[in-house]
């Protein structure tokens, strides 16, 4: 946690220059991408809103251009009641909207009506009551407008305005005024609509020509539907429900009462607008967290370039200040015995045990670093043979006999009952390792003098474990003693000379045969470290020699005790 603070301290400046720009980046396309979508719903509501008018406008314009076709003829025909020539001017226009066609005039305070048929283009004096119900209607009306002007009751109209009477749903009709020629109103004249040619062939194309007017994608999507003032669908695009984005007019000529709406077939304009403006945001946050990841490795990337580069210029001093030492002792050594200052046989063989003990020191030195670069430039090639690790340990403990009766170290071996399985091993590497864990455990035994070495099976597992009882290791440096170059603050402030690389070398041999090492250990409690090498798959007892099987209960309890 404290390496934490101090790297954010370090590098908050750093951080900040790029993590604000990308929140800002962030959050301009997150409002951005919310505007825009707004912005392209209210535009797809408003292409579908002209799209309502298109088809209204298209109905109100047939209706009237039909009707003003129709319906237009001197009001003189109708004061001279030469109905004929009405019919006659019907029979030359397009009436396909009217079902039926009525005319009529002032005849006193009564009406004369005439009605004709277009489809078999005659003049009739009478109908069904619905329709003189109507003419009636329109009648009253023009006698309202031709009251005196000073009536109040006196109706004013346009003479040339089109009105519309849908009193009674199945009898709408259209009709007009008609004056003479010095702009006296005397008539009118009207249809009744067709409603069945209306639903059946002039609203589809209405809502069919302008449909092509809309793009491909909105065309495809789009439900049309006309109701009639029941409720009734009378006419749609597509006959399932669809969303419920609908949008509603209604009709400003003829079929006033009746609906026209629109709605999304698949999904909402405003689900996939929405969605893709989601899309978007989360495009451009995966890409910040693209660049913020880039720069943390960047950045990972050069201070472990920065530490490593600093690891190994310490190592450079350490290895450079092991190597002078035992290189000057021997130097002194040497010097005295050839310089002949030391003449009794045992001042000799004292000289001769010092140079041999640091040239042991100097072959240790230099075997370590040779190891870790053979593992670092390529993987080690392994020799492996079945072999007794009890005679693994017992070459091990052989190798460091010089050094523990130098030291005086007392080295007590724990075995099972039973024989263990043999291992399948590179003996030489293995034998490296149980070296070096001797040798850590007499480098840090402290004023201790007592090792112990336990060996074991744990289900598939043989066990070694190396026990001191010295100076012990702090729990956070328990992973990493295991790091190359690493030592410790206790070790680093003793008097222990080392590189860093044992513990290192140690942990891969170990892994490289598919077994593991662990370390138990508190301060001024030693420490414990575990091997645990997996048994070979053909596994038989096989008898070991050259280990001593004695226990040394004085140094475990002084070890239990300190």
């Amino acid at each position: 946690m404290g390496r934490f603070r101090v790297v954010q301290g370090r590098h908050f400046l750093e951080l900040a220059v790029v993590v604000v720009p990308l929140i800002a980046i962030l959050v301009l396309q997150y409002v951005s991408s919310r505007r825009l979508a707004e912005v392209e719903v209210i535009a797809h509501q408003t292409t579908i809103s002209r799209y309502l008018d298109a088809v209204t406008q298209e109905i109100r314009q047939l209706y009237q251009d039909r009707a003003h076709a129709m319906l237009s003829f001197p009001g003189d025909l109708l004061v001279a009641k030469r109905f004929d020539e009405i019919a006659r001017h019907f029979g030359e226009t397009n009436t396909s909207p009217a079902r039926l066609l009525f005319t009529g005039t002032l005849d006193g305070c009564f009406c004369l009506a005439r009605y004709y048929e277009p489809v078999s283009a005659t003049t009739t004096v009478g109908t069904d009551a619905e329709t003189e119900a109507v003419v009636l209607r329109i009648h009253t009306l023009l006698q309202a407008s031709t009251l005196p002007p000073r009536k109040e009751h006196r109706l004013h109209v346009d003479h040339d305005s089109l009105y519309v009477d849908e009193t009674d749903p199945r009898h709408r009709a259209v009709y007009r005024f008609i004056p003479n020629s010095d702009g006296k109103l005397v008539g009118f004249a009207g249809f009744i609509v067709d409603s069945g040619r209306f639903e059946q062939e002039y609203l589809p194309r209405a809502v069919g020509d302008a449909m092509r007017g809309l793009v491909e994608g909105v065309r495809d999507n789009l439900i049309v539907r006309a109701t009639d003032g029941t409720g009734r669908v009378v006419t749609t695009t597509y006959a399932g429900p669809g969303q419920a984005d609908a949008l509603a007019t209604r009709f400003d000529f003829v079929f006033r009462d009746w609906e026209l709406s629109a709605r999304s077939r698949h999904v909402a304009a405003a689900q996939v607008l929405e969605s893709s403006a989601f899309t978007s945001w989360v495009l451009a946050l995966l890409m910040s967290i693209a660049v913020l990841g880039g720069l943390i490795l960047t950045w990972r990337a050069v201070e472990r370039e920065r530490h490593l580069a600093r690891i190994k210029n310490a190592f450079v001093a350490n290895v450079s200040h092991e190597l002078r030492t035992p290189v000057t002792s021997l130097a002194v050594f040497g010097e005295f015995l050839r310089r002949g200052r030391v003449e009794s046989r045992e001042g000799v063989a004292e000289y001769g045990r010092r140079i041999e003990h640091e040239s042991d020191r100097l072959r240790h030195l230099i075997e370590n670093v040779l190891d870790f670069a053979r593992m670092e430039s390529v993987e080690t090639q392994l020799c492996r043979d079945e072999a007794a690790t009890e005679d693994v340990v017992a070459a091990a403990i052989s190798a460091v006999d010089g050094r523990r009766e130098r030291g005086g170290f007392t080295i007590s071996v724990s075995l099972p009952d039973t024989v263990l399985p043999v291992v399948c091993i590179d003996v030489q590497a293995m034998t490296q390792v149980f070296v070096n864990l001797l040798d850590n455990a007499m480098k840090y035994s402290g004023r201790s003098r007592r090792i112990l070495v336990s060996l074991s099976q744990r289900n598939a597992d043989v066990v070694v474990s190396v026990t001191d009882f010295g100076i012990g290791i702090e729990p956070d440096d328990h992973e990493r003693i295991f790091q190359q170059f690493y030592r410790t603050a206790v070790a680093l402030n003793g008097t222990a000379s080392g590189t860093g690389l044992g513990l290192a070398i140690v942990r891969r041999v170990v892994q490289s045969h598919g077994g593991s090492i662990a370390v138990n250990s508190r301060i001024g409690r030693g420490a414990c470290f575990t091997v645990r090498i997996p048994i070979a798959g053909t596994a038989k007892g096989h008898a070991s020699t050259g280990v001593s099987t004695s226990v040394d209960g004085v140094g475990l309890r002084a070890g239990a005790e300190a």
